[in-house]
């Protein structure tokens, strides 16, 4: 124990003074969430000080009674407000240059999961790739279901906002929504991602829609596409393996069959370059093919558009919905191949069955031929070890019988030799149309433009999300081009180790440098500092790159992650994903160096040690059914873990057990109150409490009362401690919402996820929970977006809120709040702020939980003040130094003790700080510093908290 502990009381902190709230009631269809807006205006005298137990604590909470009826949108009892990780409270999400905004002009740095592997695949008949099963039948498939069943929503959802990936990439493939046949939508199907949405807000999460495709189609080896589209192009799909066009994991995996790949390869193979080529410029290089009495790219680009313009109609008015992304991973099929005889080696993946352009066509001819088989090596990732004979039956991918691309003149067979030849060998690099050199960039632009038009005609405010080729720099924007809240969405990943599986934290190498043809000595880094600065730099390119050639709009990294079957698997066996916390922490760090936004891949509610992801033999989920909690922190290395078995050994059905545990814990009407205020006939410091029993006998209009009704909460600077005490805390790291998480020690980090200016650096230290940003002033004030809220607001609130507080009836105050009611219309809100409120910025930083539970804090800031809210697993900064460019920073690392104390390390005329405790309530923590000083770590407040 320090001997720095106080034994008298606590002390108040100074006085601070704040503008009145005034908050306008807004009606929106689809959301249901508090702000935390606060209204500071300036710090008080030194020695004044607030007795945290007068009547600033007087305010009254009324709280409704849980029924089962669900608004649109979701909420819930008492939802806490303004937390870091909840993307409502500040507004509608906008953007600034290469930054993320919200309606209080903070910057947003945005952090989740891609949600989920699983989605790629339809739930009947099972589509996990170890599966073959009606596998061919493609126009009666179901994805209801994904990511999740509505029943299990809570439990992910929950685990989610827990650990602070609360921003969604949600993946929607095209065949999920137009499997049947063109322009047969599943509204079901719909219907059941629109019930999931509208319960995001509950939870603080936001999304935009991924229309996920990898090598176009599950039939050409990927996801994405439906399969009447081969149809479309002429392609018979059940000829896919024995021709070559696709190695398809569902149908390749027998004995005998050629050796184990790697999916990516399938994007050079005939199958899925052939509908990239059609897709993006059909007319320019197939204008010959048609279907339906249109030409074939305009056909599956009308499809394709039509079919999300669809969907984003049926999501408007859901306000979880941020935007839509254009494509996955787009790749340009032939487009702009300069060599149909041999691909190049430094941006394609040989590995397994290698065949050219040529060959490729061939085979798919009817055509039997030697192919290079390719394995694993090192220096180089592969290299040639032998051929074999593939299609010996003789088998034609095409459904009339002849090659596309021999009819129009690419390829024909030597008549003297029987062997393919090439005819036009810059075919794919010319256009045939101008004789100028074909750059893919120029259609996928195209594309996006009218991507963008199409789902900005129904959402206006949308972000579209643009992703370059895989590996392949951003295309560059001109002014022709379609500018409007447009995101860069790249992905990044180590790819040697995702190659290989394998991270032992010795050595890492720059893959993205050697396929620029960089030396492999200088490419090769090592420790774990190593791959950090690896890691970093890969980023630094994407980044600045991206900001070159796109523009200066936001950057979100779409997809980033490990592989967890690294090392053969080993954790799977012994628990310990001490390797996978390194891997990560190295990514993760790299990230924020960066101060990146990003989606983790991925967060799989099917996951489990035996099929992974249950797609390709892919394993990337940070959950999984069969993962034991808790990993062991490297900075905990030998604390036992309380309960080593998996989700399938604690309960048979995990999803209705941890809800009915959360019942039994949680549930609300065994720990309400309704606290009534009589200012005529009660002290002015009591409060009158209706019991549980007395509760239940109110009559109340289930119609018209839900449990989503509640009064907002003003800013958490305003409240004190036992305002809390409805709130629940997030928990530490072993409790029931961390089961089956994997590599928590890593993905599990305090964050700024809310900045009142631009960041200019974060770092979390993983060995020791130090935890660092800084931050500074806008050089020129953002204009503001909230509005100033009229006296005659004012007065209008105050007037309300005093009838509602003076003793009427229990019924008439419970009735004054349901929706619609007059007394409605006062100081509540759901979903984002309403304009006309008085605002100020403050910083909110998510402090996990699972990292600060059991452990003592301490908490320095450069100048002004703070307030830690653990049950909302946030820290609320408000600097005081208010200068254009002026620093400040935040540094919070852990403190080890058995006891609660407060040590103002700083002479109290300079700060003041105080810990409160009540029963059953976590801490709501004060700390300030009252003279502006300059940024140092001896300038700082230092406030511990065990």
């Amino acid at each position: 124990m320090p001997s720095s502990i106080h034994t008298e009381p606590p002390r108040a902190v100074p006085a601070m003074s704040f503008r009145a709230h005034q908050l306008k009631a807004q009606e929106l269809k689809h959301q249901q969430s508090f702000s935390s807006m606060s209204s500071y205006d300036s710090y008080g005298n030194d020695d004044s000080t607030s007795d945290l137990s007068s009547s600033s604590i007087e305010e009254e909470r009324v709280v409704h009674k849980r029924t089962n009826q669900q608004k649109p949108g979701g909420g819930s009892l008492l939802r806490p407000a303004g937390k870091a990780h909840d993307w409502y409270s500040g507004g509608r999400i906008t953007s600034h240059g290469r930054w993320f905004r919200d309606a209080q002009n903070r910057t947003l740095l945005l952090r989740g999961v891609n949600l989920c592997g699983n989605s790629k695949l339809p739930t009947t008949p099972n589509g996990s790739t170890h599966l073959n099963e009606g596998f061919f039948n493609h126009r009666d498939v179901c994805f209801l279901g994904r990511p999740f069943p509505r029943d299990q929503a809570d439990e992910h959802f929950s685990r989610l906002k827990s650990w602070g990936l609360t921003f969604v990439r949600l993946l929607v493939p095209w065949e999920a929504l137009e499997h049947s046949g063109p322009g047969i939508y599943d509204e079901k199907f719909i219907d059941s991602l629109i019930e999931l949405i509208e319960l995001m807000p509950k939870y603080g999460i936001k999304c935009f829609i991924d229309p996920h495709q990898d090598c176009w189609s599950r039939f050409s080896g990927g996801s994405g596409a439906p399969g009447w589209t081969f149809e479309a192009a002429g392609l018979d799909l059940t000829k896919f393996k024995t021709t070559g066009a696709a190695y398809v994991h569902n149908t390749n995996q027998f004995p005998g069959d050629s050796p184990p790949m790697v999916w990516p390869t399938n994007y050079t193979k005939l199958g899925a370059a052939t509908m990239f080529t059609l897709f993006w410029a059909g007319d320019t290089f197939a204008p010959k093919k048609m279907y339906q009495g249109e030409p074939i790219q305009q056909f599956l680009q009308n499809r394709y558009l039509e079919c999300y313009a669809h969907l984003a109609r049926r999501l408007k008015g859901l306000d979880a919905v941020v935007g839509f992304e254009v494509m996955n991973e787009p790749h340009p099929g032939f487009i702009g191949l300069k060599n149909l005889k041999k691909y190049d080696f430094n941006s394609n993946l040989f590995f397994g069955d290698n065949p050219s352009a040529l060959e490729a066509m061939a085979l798919g001819s009817g055509m039997a031929l030697p192919i290079d088989v390719w394995v694993k090596s090192w220096p180089m990732p592969t290299k040639k070890q032998r051929t074999r004979i593939v299609n010996s039956e003789r088998d034609v991918a095409w459904l009339d019988g002849e090659c596309l691309w021999k009819q129009h003149g690419v390829w024909s067979v030597n008549p003297k030799t029987g062997e393919p030849q090439v005819d036009k060998p810059d075919y794919f690099r010319i256009d045939p149309n101008t004789g100028m050199e074909v750059d893919f960039h120029d259609h996928y632009l195209e594309f996006i433009g009218k991507y963008s038009r199409a789902i900005q005609s129904v959402l206006p405010s949308a972000f579209v999300f643009v992703e370059p080729v895989p590996n392949e720099p951003a295309p560059v924007w001109g002014p022709e081009h379609h500018e409007e809240n447009i995101v860069y969405a790249p992905h990044w990943y180590d790819l040697h180790s995702l190659f290989n599986k394998s991270f032992d934290g010795r050595i890492t190498h720059d893959v993205q440098g050697l396929s620029k043809g960089k030396n492999v000595f200088a490419a090769t880094y090592f420790g774990l500092n190593g791959a950090r600065k690896n890691y970093k730099g890969q980023l630094s390119n994407i980044l600045n790159t991206g900001l070159q050639n796109v523009g200066n709009k936001p950057c979100l990294i779409g997809e980033c992650g490990i592989p967890m079957d690294i090392n053969q698997r080993a954790a799977f066996l012994s628990g310990d994903y001490q390797y996978h916390s390194k891997f990560l922490d190295a990514v993760l760090s790299s990230l924020e160096a960066n101060l990146l936004s990003f989606t983790l891949w991925n967060y799989n509610a099917t996951n489990d040690n035996t099929h992974g992801d249950h797609w390709n033999g892919e394993d990337f989920s940070i959950f999984s059914l069969d993962s034991p909690q808790p990993s062991q922190s490297p900075s905990r290395m030998g604390s036992p873990a309380p309960d080593q078995r998996t989700l399938r050994q604690q309960a048979p059905s995990f999803a209705k057990e941890v809800m009915k545990r959360a019942a039994s814990t949680n549930d609300f009407s065994d720990r309400m109150q309704i606290q009534r205020h009589d200012a005529k006939t009660q002290p002015e410091n009591e409060k009158q409490m209706i019991t549980k029993d007395e509760f239940e006998d109110v009559d109340v209009n289930a119609s018209s009362w839900t449990e989503d009704d509640t009064i907002a909460e003003d800013s958490p600077f305003d409240r004190s401690y036992f305002r809390f005490e409805d709130e629940y805390a997030e928990d530490g790291r072993h409790h029931e919402s961390h089961i089956g998480g994997r590599a928590l020690d890593a993905i599990v980090r305090p964050y700024a996820a809310k900045v009142a200016g631009e960041p200019i650096s974060t770092e979390f230290h993983l060995g020791t929970l130090q935890y660092t940003f800084r931050f500074c002033n806008y050089i020129q004030p953002p204009v503001p977006v909230v509005q100033v809220s009229t006296p005659e607001d004012h007065r209008e609130s105050d007037t309300t809120l005093a009838s509602m507080g003076n003793g009427g009836p229990l019924e008439a105050v419970i009735d004054s709040l349901r929706v619609g009611s007059p007394a409605s219309q006062t100081p509540s809100w759901f979903g984002h702020p309403p304009e006309g409120t008085l605002t100020a910025f403050e910083t909110e930083i998510f402090i996990p939980s699972y990292h600060y539970d059991e452990v003592g804090l301490s908490i320095e800031v450069s100048d002004g003040d703070w307030r830690y809210v653990k049950e909302r697993q946030t820290l609320y900064y408000r600097h005081r130094d208010t200068k254009p460019g002026a620093v400040h920073s935040v540094l919070i690392k852990p403190l080890s003790g058995p006891s609660a104390v407060v040590n103002a390390t700083t002479p109290s005329e300079q700060a003041q700080g105080y810990m409160t405790k009540t029963e059953g309530s976590a801490y709501g923590v004060y700390g300030s510093q009252s003279k502006v000083q300059a940024e140092s770590n001896a300038g700082c407040v230092q406030c511990s908290i065990m």
